[in-house]
């Protein structure tokens, strides 16, 4: 019979015991009292020894002494009773407490207290045979006291294991009492301060030559730091998938040979796709990626992946993308590799903008300024219309009076040949003004542009002067001019640069006939720039600017009879020279508009390339 248990044990050493005593009685034998002397102190302690030797040696006393022998034989072969008992007991103490330290520390094989971590034996069923000393330093317990635990239930060593993981820990050491298999567990062990750490406990079996397992050998080590570690890692590792997932654009990671393998939760939710970890099928979802762009998109967006996977060189691409909604969007969409420490590209991360906003924006911006340009164009006709009667009035007055001058020339007794013919003169001159009123006119309606010459803006500021000489003096402007003798010349053109200078000029003069103010003072300088642009300012005494930020915008007016086109012209001209125009207020009441060109502005100007407005604006 194979006694498996402490308890069974125990039960079987009681029962010799007891038949020993009462073979002792029967047989009148007191030496046999001796085995359940020896039987006490092993299964109840050497403490419990002594009385047991005590209450034997009275028991054997009474057989001695009702015996037939002698006083002096009954009393000697008791004495040599007791010696034997106490020296039993003695060595049964003995046995117990060496035995122990024995197999804990002495007799389980060299270096076995200097295992690293928690190292521990137990018997085939499981019971604890011995632990490190390292064990019982760091659960706080004595060799003695470790004893006790190990010699009373099997499953005491639990009160040391958290009581979350007892369950699991008990479970997870049966099934590999029962199948032979190695023992692998993490559960939180109590300190002697009372704190748990987490310990992995990992434990194989022994066996005989014939396979039969004769112990089982442990090792608990401390992995509570890499726990914690593990645990900061999945939490920066969630921080950092939070952030992925709602940073505001469409993120996606693809393989060195471009097959993608993670969609973060934006892209999944504005395109409808699965995510991906990398598994399996990824050529299909490949497909369907390049399947989402616009069908007259997909080649381009093929391309430019074949080339830059071949190249390794980053891709930016803009192509419309099928949203799960079946409406496709401009996305702009760019991808940088990553590479190792050799330059080989491990991944590929790539971003998706939603920029179709912004597309349809610019594009009706686009479609905007084409309208605003014909309507510019229809509505400033009236002005135009004005102006060009206010160009050809004087000429064309000029010619009449004289040819008026030359008939009487002519007429008269007798006829003034020398005064007819300076007249003459006047008329050939009035009609060449006239001739170039036209031809200016011409080309503004075949939408040519006139070609940048050198010419000097104080030449063109005074031929304007002379122009609205009359509507000076009707309105009792005094004009003040401020030209810098050593202004340089612009390339521009001349056409352009007068109509921007009557424009501003004559806005400065309705100024002040609106205001009621004396002296009515229009101002005109000319400066240099610095050392590469010249610039004009017109200050008038009116009231003033009301928004000086809006005025240059189309359709803004502060006149009743107004059509908000003349400033926003003239900003469009001088910019498309490359220059800028502004408007204040001055400290002392009034207005003051300035505008600034460069000295060399030849190749800006030629082309007029600043934008559709530029490019197509009619010229007052």
């Amino acid at each position: 019979m194979e006694l498996t248990s402490t308890k069974q044990r125990r039960a079987v050493a009681m029962a010799i015991g007891a038949t020993s005593v009462l073979l002792a009685l029967i047989v009148n034998e007191p030496y046999v009292l001796l085995v359940p002397v020896g039987v006490i102190c092993i299964c109840i302690g050497w403490e419990a020894g002594l009385m047991a030797v005590a209450a034997a040696a009275l028991l054997s006393s009474v057989m001695l002494y009702s015996s037939e022998s002698g006083a002096i034989s009954g009393a000697f072969r008791l004495a040599i009773f007791v010696v034997t008992s106490l020296a039993l007991w003695l060595v049964i103490k003995i046995f117990r407490t060496m035995s122990f330290y024995d197999r804990v520390y002495q007799g389980t094989g060299p270096g076995i207290g200097d295992i690293p971590g928690l190292g521990w034996s137990a018997y085939p069923d499981g019971r604890l045979r011995f632990v490190n000393p390292a064990a019982l330093e760091y659960v706080g317990v004595t060799a003695d006291e470790m004893r006790r635990i190990m010699e009373g239930d099997d499953y005491h060593w639990t009160q040391f294991i958290h009581p979350d993981d007892v369950e699991t820990s008990i479970a997870r050491w049966r099934h590999s009492l029962q199948t032979g298999e190695p023992l692998i567990d993490e559960q939180r062990v109590r300190r002697f301060d009372g704190t748990y750490r987490w310990f992995r406990d990992t434990g194989v079996a022994s066996r005989d030559e014939h396979g039969r397992i004769i112990g089982w050998y442990g090792h608990t080590e401390d992995i509570d730091d890499q726990k914690k570690a593990e645990a900061a890692l999945r939490e920066r590792e969630r921080e950092l998938r939070l952030l992925v997932d709602t940073v505001p654009t469409m993120i996606w990671l693809m393989t060195p040979e471009g097959l993608p393998y993670y969609f973060n939760k934006r892209f999944v939710d504005w395109a409808g796709v699965l995510p991906a970890e990398g598994e399996a099928g990824t050529e299909l979802q490949l497909t369907t990626h390049v399947d989402l762009f616009h069908p007259d998109d997909r080649a381009a967006v093929k391309a430019a992946f074949d080339k830059s996977f071949a190249t390794g060189e980053p891709i930016q691409h803009k192509g419309r993308l099928c949203r799960k909604d079946g409406v496709y969007r401009w996305i702009d969409s760019r991808f940088e590799p990553l590479r190792d420490d050799n330059g080989v590209i491990v991944r590929w991360y790539a971003v998706n903008l939603d920029i179709d906003d912004e597309v349809r924006a610019r594009e009706a911006l686009r479609l905007a300024d084409e309208r605003l340009s014909r309507a510019l164009r229809a509505a400033s006709l009236s002005e135009l219309s004005v102006s060009i009667a206010h160009e050809l009035n004087q000429p064309l007055q000029a010619l009449v009076a004289n040819a008026g001058a030359f008939q009487r020339w002519l007429n008269a007794d007798p006829p003034n040949f020398e005064h007819a013919s300076r007249v003459v003169q006047k008329i050939i001159r009035n009609a060449d003004a006239a001739a170039q009123v036209i031809s200016r006119i011409r080309a503004l309606f075949a939408k040519t542009s006139g070609q940048p010459d050198p010419i000097d803006l104080n030449s063109v500021i005074n031929d304007v002067c002379d122009l609205l000489g009359d509507k000076l003096q009707t309105g009792k402007v005094q004009l003040d001019l401020e030209l810098d003798p050593k202004l340089p010349a612009i390339a521009a053109d001349h056409v352009q640069m007068e109509q921007v200078v009557l424009n501003i000029v004559r806005n400065g003069i309705e100024a002040m006939q609106d205001a009621n103010v004396r002296p009515r003072n229009l101002r005109i300088v000319s400066r240099c720039d610095g050392d590469q642009g010249v610039e004009v300012e017109v200050m008038d005494h009116g009231c003033g600017l009301s928004d000086p930020e809006k005025i240059f915008e189309a359709f803004y007016t502060t006149k009743q009879d107004g059509m908000g086109m003349g400033l926003a012209i003239c900003r469009s001209i001088i910019e498309s020279h490359g220059g800028r125009l502004s408007a204040k207020n001055l400290p002392t009441g009034g207005a003051s508009i300035t505008f600034t060109l460069p000295v060399r502005s030849t190749d800006t100007t030629g082309t007029s390339t600043t934008g559709p407005v530029a490019a197509q604006m009619p010229r007052l």
